[in-house]
């Protein structure tokens, strides 16, 4: 080999290598001789921005939660009828907040004559001419329907069975809206049998929201003892967010001994009830009951409104059940809400054992307070536990640098005078 042809082999390997190398730094593989493990100093900027949003420390107790009782319920899925609630996308997405009022709507144009004459003559048992009159008086903005023509909607409910026309007859129902359409829809749902229209209608509530439609879907909820149709109910109660729900749903659990109906009002509790709600389960939770206890175990898990956590801390000086207390502090931490932090300081300090002190002090973590230092310096100084310590110093590192970090982030974007 001559020396030209040694030199295009040495030229044609480190053009290799550098491809190589750009490879690996593509797919994100640290190389030392071109980090700062080598000693090259790293943009200040870099260092900020590394670790905002980082997950707490992790402890060698660490275990993956089990899910709650939402999760289990949600096994059930309504799609098979058109989706949550068996709605059919197109026809029922209006809201008062996507759309004008349809009485303010005719209130500022005025009725429209047509829809009287079209409407007389006609047979509400004629499925093309009922049609036809829908789709003439359904509109992007709402419908040219008006309170006068409930009944004959709900006549027409009464007469037709294609889905498709009844559906479109309930998407002129929600657009009217008022007290008439809710006392409608609870008077048809106590006749109907057929899955998809008793889906359409209990959506029609949701779309409501009004204290009647939501108290209608609650006893929905606790009477069907269709699997499928009660949690297509539960469904539609969750996306009403409202909290006239919480008495009914109370009722529900005191009244009746279907355990599965119990389930689905302490899951609806937990995510409408607010402090209400997170007594109910804290009940359920201490209760000698074993069904009881365990769904309330579960609803503990699904509890994220920060509403609960006055009751959630409270309950913590108040029980003696070390498994309860053991669930509300991680409660607490999920929620992540600093009202929370003396009452878990005091577990993380006192805790009846080494097990809930950890949860503790891992749930001060997960808060992310600041006021959670002073309790967590006491047990780095004096605490005789080697591994309580450790955690509680590696909770007190965590604070400190996210402090820091968004210290420095603010101090980055803050507009400088001049």
């Amino acid at each position: 080999m001559n020396l030209l042809e040694k030199l295009f082999l040495i030229c044609g390997l480190l053009a290799a290598g550098a491809v190589g190398v750009i490879a690996l730094l593509a797919v994100g593989v640290e190389i030392p001789i071109l980090s700062e493990q080598a000693g090259v100093a790293r943009d200040p900027a870099d260092e900020m921005a590394d670790g905002i949003g980082m997950p707490p420390p992790q402890f060698p107790e660490d275990e993956e939660d089990e899910p709650g009782l939402l999760a289990e319920l949600s096994s059930v899925d309504g799609a098979a009828w058109g989706g949550p609630g068996g709605a059919v996308a197109g026809l029922d997405d209006a809201s008062a907040e996507e759309a004008p009022l349809n009485d303010q709507v005719i209130a500022a144009l005025g009725r429209d004559p047509l829809v009287d004459k079209m409407k007389a003559g006609l047979d509400v048992k004629d499925t093309g001419q009922v049609l036809a009159f829908l789709m003439a008086t359904f509109t992007a903005k709402g419908t040219k329907l008006g309170e006068e023509d409930i009944e004959f909607l709900f006549t027409a409910l009464g007469e037709q069975e294609d889905f498709g026309l009844r559906n479109l007859l309930f998407a002129h129902l929600q657009r009217i809206g008022g007290d008439t359409v809710t006392e409608g829809v609870l008077a048809f749902l106590g006749d109907e049998k057929n899955p998809a229209a008793i889906g359409r209608a209990l959506s029609v509530l949701k779309a409501q929201g009004d204290e009647k439609a939501v108290e209608g879907l609650v006893n929905y909820l606790g009477s069907t003892k269709n699997r499928k149709l009660q949690d297509m109910a539960f469904k539609n109660l969750l996306g009403t967010k409202s909290d006239a729900a919480v008495d009914p749903l109370l009722s529900v659990l005191r009244n009746t001994k279907n355990k599965r109906t119990r389930q689905y009002a302490l899951a609806a509790l937990t995510q409408l009830g607010g402090a209400t709600g997170a007594e109910a389960v804290l009940s359920y939770a201490a209760s000698s009951d074993p069904f009881e206890r365990g769904i309330g175990t579960k609803s503990l898990r699904d509890l994220r409104n920060r509403e609960a956590v006055p009751v959630l801390a409270d309950s913590l000086g108040r029980s003696s059940d070390t498994v309860l207390r053991t669930n509300v502090v991680r409660t607490l931490g999920r929620i992540k809400d600093p009202r929370a932090v003396h009452s878990v300081s005091q577990v993380a300090l006192y805790g009846e054992n080494r097990s809930i002190r950890t949860e503790a002090i891992k749930s001060l973590a997960q808060i992310g307070s600041a006021d959670a230092l002073p309790a967590l310096k006491t047990i780095v100084e004096t605490d005789q536990n080697a591994g309580i310590r450790r955690n509680a110093a590696r909770t007190i590192s965590y604070i400190e640098r996210q402090a820091r970090r968004v210290a420095a982030k603010r101090t980055a974007t803050k507009p400088i005078r001049k």
